[in-house]
């Protein structure tokens, strides 16, 4: 009996040091796994890819804007065509001369625009009224557009939330289809797992699960894919501790933000907030409850059920989820009918991944020289550019169509090895504020991504005389005779005699009559009376860091230079003298609405305002009677100056044009610098034409202003000297106020 007694005590005294053991265990295990979560999300909860936003867009009365071109405003953004009678958020309604849109909220640290319905009317090609509420607007801001996420290894897009944004049907929907007990149970769902095992064993497969939303987490968040006992454990286990330390909102809210809806290219969409822009061009708070009906049904397979990839699958696993809420009280019957009859509407996918590759990799090497890649990879950055997406898009199109025209036109530059084919480049420059709002690099990224606007170094050509005629203006005027006439210039123990295109000399001619007509003679002939080494500086000044020396061969553009390069320079001339420097970003902020980073309006002073508009005059004469006089014919009415450029041998062709408030560059040729058989007005010039046409909407070419410091006086045609009373026939010329020659002097400047 004592014997029985003793043995009872030590297996009482085995139980209870084992209880004591296992509880010990447990303890440690919780503690344990208490501090690995809250380590985690102690932390930065995801790694969250710096955006790169557009410049914003303003619409307003009298804007030279269209119906249709106001639809690639909005399908730019992921706005969708509606039938309703009302459209909702992210969606517009066509009607006779009208678009009612109703913008959706977009707020990004650095930008807020709240949501709104505006009518706007048109009048043909022009917007004649904004109607808000009833009440008419001067202007419409549209929010910018997404054009790039940059980035890391996983290469997620993320979009946080805030469970009170979630719409409550959404909410419902994901509970109904994948966690009907969530707020009933503590991280693992015992009843969801019998009748989970109950359902297989009758099918005699697999067909439900018995995770809970908190057990997915666990597994999503923390947890390797593999699936063996000891992760299920060790889940269970997590989920379980997560419910202890955490109320249910903050884990539906992480889990909304984690969940895996799909694939676009090489860009995993995680969170209902990302989802919600990608498949329906919405916010999450504007879903519908047939559009949260589709995401919650997503869960189990994304890209099995994606409406972008099959339609019918993804409506009936919508409506097996609308089924669920039905059947759960969730909605009534009268809300199931109508959401199951709703069309599932998708944004067009144009809306999304990265636009504008070529802008986009000179941003990106800009904000790597300044931030690493983790950090852009990472934390969530906002970055805003001066990219406008609608001169941008027209830029692409310029240059897709636009060389499959010279292709058409000319046979010889018809290639069939893709490599091989003629490319271009385009550079578009706000020269008032140095805004580089658009830049296309080559006709076709994904078949090279080298960038021509940036890396490659070209000859201009004519192109690069301007430069010539200002450093010239200290002691010549337009009127100024100079010699056109072949001369021998001797080079480094070799001799050059630079010859016109049409082979012809005319004698005495005046600078803009030079100008005008791109005469090599002459315009070397000049450049030599006023110093090689002059034009060498006036071109430093504004802003040429390539190789160039005094040689007679400068004159004419023989020293390669990028076109970027280019383009800046002549931002100088449309600028009233104050060259800008070229921006891309406007400012950097993070999360919190921390402005990192702001560009300013930065501009050096590089010549007078008075002879840069003594050149840009002359550069109207190009276009009204020079070289450029072709753009009258092509569609270009407006005032605009502008000089071609084509390199010897005609390897490259080139023109640089400006209005008043936009400059655009256009060059043209082959990668192995081989002949087109173009000049800069059979080539680049009908480009820019396409180009300025297209984008007229954005732009208000007003007359060049005469700055002060300029003086117009009327000069005797046959002569070149300033009209006196015997002259027949006069014309206005403008002089700098410290060159007008006094009354019948000659003007020839020698």
């Amino acid at each position: 009996m004592k014997k029985t007694k003793s043995w009872v005590r030590r297996l009482v005294g085995l139980g209870v040091a084992l209880g004591i053991f296992c509880a010990a265990a447990i303890f440690a295990g919780y503690v344990y796994l208490s501090r690995a979560i809250e380590e985690r999300f102690a932390g930065r909860l995801w790694s969250v890819p710096a955006v790169v936003l557009s410049d914003s867009l303003v619409i307003y009365p009298g804007m030279p804007l269209g119906a249709a071109r106001f639809e690639e405003v909005l399908t730019a953004r992921g706005y969708r065509l509606t039938t309703a009678s009302t459209p909702s958020p992210g969606e517009y309604v066509l009607g006779k001369d009208e678009i009612r849109v109703y913008f959706r909220d977009f707020s990004y640290p650095g930008t807020a625009l709240k949501s709104r319905q505006v009518l706007v009317r048109f009048q043909g090609e022009k917007v004649v009224s904004l109607e808000e509420s009833g009440a008419s607007r001067p202007y419409v801001a549209v929010e910018p557009v997404v054009l790039a996420r940059l980035f890391g290894e996983n290469r997620e897009s993320r979009l946080l939330i805030r469970l009170k944004d979630v719409p409550d049907h959404l909410i419902k929907a994901v509970i109904a289809i994948e966690d009907r007990r969530f707020f009933e149970h503590r991280g693992i769902d015992w009843w969801g797992i019998a009748r989970a095992l109950w359902t297989d064993l009758v099918a005699g497969r697999i067909v439900q699960g018995g995770s809970t939303i908190t057990q997915q987490l666990v597994k999503n968040y923390f947890l390797e894919p593999k699936r063996t006992v000891k992760r299920k454990l060790l889940e269970a286990a997590m989920a379980l501790v997560l419910e202890a330390r955490y109320t249910k909102e903050d884990i539906l809210e992480m889990y909304l933000n984690e969940i895996y809806l799909g694939q676009w290219r090489s860009m995993a969409i995680h969170g209902v907030g990302e989802a919600a822009q990608f498949y329906f061009g919405r916010n999450v708070e504007d879903l519908s409850l047939g559009e949260s009906a589709v995401l919650a049904g997503m869960i189990q397979a994304p890209n099995r059920y994606s409406p972008y990839r099959n339609l019918d699958l993804c409506r009936e696993r919508r409506d097996v989820v609308l089924q669920r809420m039905r059947d759960l009280e969730f909605i009534s019957p009268q809300a199931y009918q109508q959401a199951q009859s709703e069309p599932i509407r998708t944004a067009p996918r144009a809306a999304f991944g990265t636009v504008a590759p070529y802008y986009i990799d000179l941003v990106k090497a800009e904000l790597e020289a300044i931030y690493s890649k983790d950090t852009l990879a990472s934390e969530g950055l906002v970055i805003y550019t001066a990219y406008n997406p609608e001169m941008a898009l027209e830029a692409e199109k310029t240059i897709r169509e636009g060389l499959a025209e010279l292709e058409g036109r000319n046979p010889r530059l018809r290639v069939k090895d893709p490599t091989e084919r003629l490319q271009a480049a385009l550079v578009v420059v706000h020269p008032k504020t140095g805004a580089l709002t658009a830049l296309v690099g080559g006709r076709d990224y994904a078949r090279s991504s080298f960038n021509r606007a940036l890396q490659a170094h070209r000859q201009p050509g004519s192109a690069f005389k301007p430069f010539v005629y200002l450093a010239a203006l200290d002691q010549l005027t337009p009127v100024s005779f100079i010699e056109d006439v072949p001369k021998v210039y001797q080079v480094g123990g070799m001799v050059w005699t630079p010859r016109n295109y049409d082979g012809r000399y005319r004698g005495l001619v005046t600078v803009q009559e030079a100008l005008t007509y791109s005469l090599n003679a002459a315009t070397v002939n000049m450049a030599a009376q006023i110093g090689f080494e002059q034009v060498v500086q006036t071109a430093r000044r504004l802003g040429f860091r390539s190789r160039l020396e005094p040689y007679p061969s400068l004159a004419l553009g023989a020293f390669e230079v990028t076109p970027l390069e280019l383009a800046g320079a002549y931002a100088a001339l449309a600028n009233e003298g104050q060259r800008p420097e070229l921006m891309t970003l406007r400012k950097v902020v993070t999360p919190k609405g921390t402005v990192l980073e702001r560009r300013h309006v930065e501009m050096t002073t590089v010549t007078s305002a008075a002879k840069a508009f003594l050149i840009t005059h002359m550069l109207q004469n190009v276009v009204k009677e020079g070289t450029a006089r072709g753009l009258s014919s092509l569609g270009i009415t407006f005032p605009c100056a502008g000089k071609t450029g084509t390199s010897s041998d005609y390897r490259d062709s080139w023109f640089v044009g400006y209005t008043s408030d936009l400059l655009a560059l256009v060059w043209v040729g082959f990668d192995d610098n081989r002949s087109t058989g173009l000049s800069g007005a059979a080539g680049a010039l009908r480009l820019w034409a396409r180009f300025m046409k297209g984008v007229r909407p954005w732009i208000s070419p007003q007359p060049f202003t005469v700055p002060p410091g300029v003086v117009e006086q009327l000069v005797c045609t046959e002569s070149s000297h300033l009209g006196t009373a015997e002259c027949l026939h006069t014309r206005p010329v403008y002089f700098l106020e410290e060159l007008v020659p006094s009354a019948g002097s000659p003007l020839y400047g020698h």
